[in-house]
């Protein structure tokens, strides 16, 4: 009967009925699967990261900013260094006392350096390498970028740099080529006029200050002038200079800016007119008198300001001769003094009619530290020689970290170091 029924099954109906015997496929098993993390691939880096050191106002705290970044490539002609230690200036307080309300921005700090190259553009790479130490003037003050960063980009033609001489350390350097520079440039003109010469009888007011000491190596180590130098300064300032260049020590003679209350013309004018060079205070009061013989001075080289002894100027200068002051009449105070403010009207007279009014040549030296400026003398490789062959030296008062800027300002504004306060910059 089975059979019967399977012969009338239609075939399309036995083919759709029919279940395979075969058993169902075993699982594979596989491992657990975990994620796992891996290196990224390598990127081009587009920018070189910099830490600088900024304020907002006058009485603004000093603060880190990391706003600053160095594209990369860098341009064809220009570099980058690695800032190592900074060296600030009076210029340095004149700027940030004239930043009154934090309207402008971060505004930096700083104006010489010393440090590293890490790169360098393909059209300056036959004359900087990196590796090279080197040192410089980043000087930018109306863009409010200062040299207290950890990396500057330098346009040499823009920006004066030198190889740092292997004899000199990185602070030093660091406080050498602005200082340095104005005093070369100062002498180089009273030289290329006439004013200086080897008889030259010269008086600096302000003989610790950096610029001074600067001049004092210069006149008696380079120019080899023969008079003894008659210097103003106060305090223990004798004492320092005998004791930074011991080879002048009996090259200068002192006038104590502090016994006389300021009015250095008086002691000046009796020591000309007795021909007695009064004892200095803390020497000994029973040496005898010693004779000047010198006369008049031939040069006045003013770095603290004041109008004192131009007010008896016709009693000091040689008819002929050049009185140079980078301060003007006023007397430099750093706690308000403002960088690039206007002199008084007696001073923007004297100097227009200065010839008219005086025997002498009067000037105001503003210190141009341009590359474009040593096209006429050279003055970014002759300093650069000076210290190389140890002519000249710079005279480091105190080295700060970092963190310890505000309070290297402060000292700064006391206005009683003597030599150069140096910024120690971290590497970032």
């Amino acid at each position: 009967m089975s059979k019967k029924i399977m012969k009338n099954l239609d075939p399309k109906l036995e083919t759709e009925t029919y279940l395979p015997s075969a058993q169902a496929p075993v699982e594979i098993k596989t491992d657990e699967f975990k994620m796992r993390r891996v290196a990224r691939p390598i990127r081009n880096v587009r920018h070189i990261p910099v830490k600088s050191q900024v304020f907002h106002s006058k009485e603004g705290p000093l603060e880190f900013s990391y706003e600053t970044k160095i594209k990369t490539p860098i341009s064809r002609k220009k570099l980058v260094v690695q800032v190592t230690h900074v060296g600030l200036n009076p210029v340095d307080v004149k700027i940030r006392n004239g930043y009154v309300n934090p309207t402008s921005g971060e505004i930096g700090l700083g104006r010489e350096y010393c440090g590293v190259v890490t790169n360098v553009g393909s059209d300056i790479a036959y004359a900087w390498h990196e590796g090279d130490e080197v040192f410089g003037i980043y000087y930018h003050p109306h863009m409010g970028s200062g040299a207290l960063q950890s990396s500057l980009l330098i346009d040499p033609k823009t920006d004066a740099i030198a190889i740092k001489p292997k004899n000199v350390t990185s602070e030093e350097a660091a406080g050498t080529m602005y200082c340095l520079g104005s005093a070369f440039n100062i002498l180089d003109r009273l030289q290329k006029y006439k004013y200086l010469t080897e008889d030259s009888n010269i008086l600096i007011n302000g003989g610790t200050s950096s610029v001074g000491m600067f001049a004092i190596q210069l006149l008696k180590n380079y120019y080899k002038v023969q008079p003894k130098l008659v210097i103003v300064t106060s305090s223990n300032g004798p004492d320092v200079l005998k004791s930074q260049f011991p080879n002048i020590a009996d090259e200068m003679i002192f006038i104590n800016y502090l016994n006389c209350r300021g009015k250095s013309s008086k002691p000046l004018r009796k020591m000309l007119k007795e021909e007695v060079v009064d004892s200095y205070s803390g020497e000994d009061s029973n040496t005898a008198p010693k004779p000047y013989t010198q006369g008049k001075f031939d040069i006045v080289l003013d770095f603290v300001g004041g109008y004192d002894i131009l007010s008896h100027s016709s009693s000091l200068i040689h008819s002929r001769g050049a009185y140079v002051t980078t301060v003007g009449d006023y007397v430099a105070n750093y706690k308000e003094d403002i960088y690039n403010s206007w002199d008084n009207p007696s001073a923007n007279a004297r100097k227009i009619f200065g010839s008219i009014m005086w025997s002498y040549d009067y000037s105001h030296f503003y210190f141009d530290p341009s590359p474009s400026t040593a096209s006429k003398n050279e003055w970014i490789e002759k300093c650069s020689e000076l210290l190389s062959d140890g002519t000249v030296k710079c005279v480091i008062y105190k080295t700060f970290d970092w963190k310890q800027t505000a309070e290297a300002l402060k000292v700064l504004k006391t206005q009683s170091a003597q030599g150069k306060i140096i910024i120690k910059v971290e590497k970032f």
